[in-house]
């Protein structure tokens, strides 16, 4: 009788899996990992706050970007 052939699933299905996995439960607020954290954005919605928190999404504003301003 021939060997039993198993199915692995390959390294980047495995790593896409345990990445939504994560995602899942950073989303969960009864997961013990991640009580605590807010789920969305928690400004004062004030002008300044939003102007800041646009100025970081900005990927051409060199104040935030990694290593710092230039």
């Amino acid at each position: 009788m021939p060997p039993k052939q198993t199915l692995s699933a390959s390294p980047s299905i495995v790593a896409a899996k345990a990445a939504r996995d994560n995602h899942a439960n950073q989303c969960n607020p009864n997961h013990p990992e991640y009580q605590g954290y807010q789920a969305s954005y928690i400004g004062q919605g004030t002008k300044a706050d939003l102007d800041h928190h646009a100025k970081q999404l900005n990927p051409n504003n060199s104040l935030f970007q990694p290593g710092g301003p230039k």
